[in-house]
Order: structure tokens, then sequence, then C-alpha cells
């Protein structure tokens, strides 16, 4: 829901899930008609599907739309007018063949406010897709917020935080909620309030925090009662992704960036160069900000601190594997360079990185050397047989399944919605661009269906995954565009197509 506008009709009926598929259609709109000068708009229903929930079906996705098309809204526009009595939105869907599509549209007050708030447009899909909030209120109060943090920018070295108050009314206006007045605020904890801290895990924009009358935890007890609520949000930078760096010249120069390391800690070579741009106040080049890094993850993995910093930090230890568990080792690397930016230098001390960084590096050869040992073990071990049982002889005529080792192609399927765009923005750009860190090359094949047609053709790529953790963590990156598991092939062609 786009901030300032209130639901004057319906608000009872909508679902966390209705909140968050609103959202994903307001953005998709943006993305591809940031002026809103379009009347109307598509999005495929598998697209739909894989943002909503695991099980989600078409009927899920249709019954969603009705109720949003039973919604009224009121808001202030330009020019100090005033709309009342809105419909939130209008819905149909369109076939051709097998692929669906969901058609909508935005009644034009709605459209004349999306062009007055680019801002706004900015949402993390990821924060409230597959049912990330489960409480609508969530939802409701992640919009507002969303919007307040997009006019104030994270900036290095200076205080990041600001806090919204409310009375317990106020809170409960702004998210929509109602409960009879002998038990209002405890109905509001219990329902609302409760449900924040485990609804806004997923953000990574910002973090929320709340206090009652600037306490941990409401007033209890005879006569006792909670006045105003703090919302105290810290925002945090922008994700590494909108930094833009180019790493070819440097690589064209012979230039190493960053090491490998087993799939979990593994990180693309231009993000080093990603924060030394973004995070100027540190001084660090990319070959200083990797071994930066390489000590932090190595205290955290080794649990012996190097600094204070270690029990004070959020981003520093158990709680850094913690982050990296949880959203992924881009996502919390870059708060670990945030966090030293924005509260003071304390582990980018080149003293204690070159203290370190040989014991780091060695430790990370030991990871990769135990993954290699393991992989083999259950190579070796899936050739022995159960102490008394016999040894069976493979036939000639019935050969051992190709491995990641003896593979020469590995086959994937491509979820047949895909449009032309999606495959060349979503499969075909980001495999090509691959920085693979292995010798030896087999051939990667990415079959889908023809936009609008049955013709089944696919995409060929060589690739050189150093181990089979490498190729997993790029196809990690199009889970939701597979279909089932990728499959080795040999083929005596070898590497060709």
């Amino acid at each position: 829901m786009l901030a300032g506008i209130s639901v004057i009709q319906g608000a009872g009926q909508l679902t966390s899930s209705d909140l968050a598929l609103h959202e994903l259609l307001i953005s998709k709109a943006y993305q591809t008609d940031s002026s809103m000068s379009s009347t109307s708009y598509e999005i495929p229903l598998a697209e739909c599907l894989r943002f909503l929930w695991s099980d989600a079906r078409e009927a899920d996705v249709v019954a969603s739309l009705k109720r949003m098309e039973q919604v009224r809204l009121s808001f202030d526009g330009e020019e100090g007018r005033t709309f009342r009595d809105v419909q939130m939105l209008i819905s149909w869907t369109a076939e051709k063949g097998a692929k669906i599509d969901i058609g909508y549209q935005f009644p034009d007050p709605i459209r004349w406010l999306m062009r007055t708030m680019p801002s706004y447009s900015y949402i993390e899909l990821a924060a409230i897709g597959q049912g990330s909030m489960r409480s609508k209120y969530s939802a409701m109060l992640y919009k507002r917020l969303a919007h307040e943090v997009s006019h104030r920018k994270w900036q290095a070295g200076c205080d990041n935080s600001f806090t919204l108050e409310y009375t317990p009314a106020e809170l409960a206006e702004l998210v929509g909620f109602s409960a009879p007045g002998s038990s209002f605020f405890s109905k509001l904890q219990e329902r609302v309030i409760s449900k924040f801290a485990q609804d806004f895990v997923g953000v990574r924009k910002f973090d929320l925090a709340i206090t009652y009358d600037g306490l941990p935890s409401p007033a209890r007890g005879q006569g006792k009662a909670t006045s105003r609520i703090q919302l105290n949000i810290m925002v945090r930078p922008d994700s590494h992704h909108t930094v833009h760096a180019d790493d070819r010249t440097l690589k064209s120069n012979g230039m190493r960036i960053g090491r490998p390391d087993i799939a979990k800690y593994r990180l693309n070579s231009i993000f080093w160069l990603q924060v030394a741009k973004q995070f100027r106040s540190l001084s660090l080049t990319h070959e200083s900000a990797y071994w930066v890094w390489s000590v932090a993850l190595d205290e955290a993995l080794e649990e012996v601190p190097v600094t204070a910093g270690y029990e004070e930090r959020r981003y520093r230890g158990r709680r850094l594997i913690e982050a990296i568990d949880a959203n992924g080792v881009e996502a919390a690397a870059w708060q670990f360079f945030a966090e030293e930016a924005e509260l003071g230098v304390d582990l980018c001390h080149l003293t204690h990185v070159m203290t370190k960084l040989g014991e780091a590096d060695s430790n990370r050869l030991k990871r990769m050397s135990e993954r290699k040992s393991k992989r083999k073990s259950k190579v070796g071990a899936s050739e022995k047989t159960v102490a008394g049982a016999p040894v069976v002889v493979p036939s000639i005529n019935r050969p051992l399944a190709p491995t990641f080792e003896t593979c020469t192609h590995v086959d994937i399927e491509i979820d047949p919605a895909a449009s032309t765009g999606d495959l060349d923005e979503f499969i075909h750009d980001p495999i090509s661009k691959v920085t693979w860190n292995g010798t030896r090359k087999f051939r990667l094949r990415a079959y889908f269906r023809v936009p609008g047609t049955t013709v089944r053709q696919h995409f060929a790529f060589t690739i050189s995954p150093a181990d089979e953790d490498e190729l997993f963590s790029v196809l990690r990156k199009l889970d939701s565009w597979l279909i089932g598991t990728p499959v080795y092939r040999f083929e005596s062609e070898g590497v060709s197509p």
C-alpha cells in the first residue's frame, strides 16, 4: 500500500499476502513504466506464484486479486484535492497456450499519486514475499517505514537513526487495527506489536526496535499504562547491487581480486571494488577490503577475538555467522563494512589485519582442502560394499551414472512461464558473466520453451567451476526459475553443444 493512503472499506478482509502481492504489482509497474503513463500492466502468473509462497496456486492469486478489487481507498492528491472511494485495483487473466498472465490497472487517481512518489518505488520485495511477513499489520507498517527511510540516505560516520512516536491509538490507526476498548492495548500488543520482531527479520534497508515510553517493555500493573510507543529505526546502506563497479581492466592486466573459498563464504571479485567505492571513509582498496574481510570471517569462525569490537558489534563473531546463515555472505559482508564506516574503524586497522592475515588465509585453504577430502571420501564410500555383502561389478552395458567429476554436460530446465526478457535478464546474462575458478571445462545447457510456442531450445555455456559447490552457488541464484534439479550427463562429443 502506498504511503498516505487510507483504507475506508474492505480492510478487514485483506491478508498479509494480499498486501505483498499488491507491492509486487506496484513495483512491476514502476519497473516497466516509471512515468506511470500506461493504463494497464501485465505480469506472468508464474512470477506471482514464486513471490507468494511455495505451494501457492492460481486460485490463491485470483482470490487475492478479487479481495483487492473490493477495497476502497481515500487519499490526498495534488493541488489540495482529496480522493475518496477509489477502487484499489482492477484485474483480469490473459491466457495463450500454457502461458497465463495477470493483467491489472490502477485507477487514474492512484496512477497520478504514484507519479509524485518515485522515491517510494524502492521496496524490498524479498522482505515481504514468500510469506516473510505473516501479519498484515507488519506489512502495513513496513510500507510507512520504507517511505520514511526513502527520504533519509545512509551516510558514513553519521547518526543514521531516527525515531517515530505514536500513541497506541495512532499506531493502531496507522496499521488498520481495531479492538474492543476495554482490552485495546493488550490486543494491540498481542496481535500487532509482538509480531514486528520476527516479521522484520528479512528487512535489510533498516532495523526496527520498539520502546514503550522509552522502556524496552510496556508498563505493567494496576494503574500503569503506556502513553507513547517509539519506533526506533536505524537506516542501513543500499545493497551492493546498486553500486556500479567494473573489474575488467584489473583482470585484463592479470590482477587477481580476492581468493576462492568454499561456496558458503565465496564472494564475487567485483564485490571488493564495490566496497572500496561505497565506503570511502575506510580508505580501503579492493585488495585491502578483501584482507579485512578474510580476518573478520576467520575471527568469527575460530571464535578468537582480534579486537574489542568482537563483543560489541553486531556483525562480528557468532553474530556475523548468523547473518551469513540468514541473508547470505554478500549481505553480511556488506553490513560488516557499513558498521565499520558508521561506528568507526575497528578491525579495518592495517596492524590488526596484517597480524592475522596469514593465519586467516591458512584456515581458508584448510577449509577448501577439507571440503575436497569429504567429497572424495563420499565417492570412496559409495564404491565399498557393506561387510558380508556380495561385490557387484558394474556391467559394461550398464555404466555408472555420471557425477560432477565425470560429466561432460550439466542440463537444467527453465520454467516455461519465462518470457523472452526473463530468459535474457535472469538466465543468459547472469550465467554468461560468471568468472569460474576451476580449470576443467564442460557444458551447461539451460533448456527452455520459446515463449508463445511449443518449441524447446537451450542456451549452451562453457563453464569451469572449481567444485560442485561453486556450480550450485551459481544455480541457486536462478532457483526461482528452475524446474527440478540439475542433471549430469556424459556424451562422447565432450564439450560440444
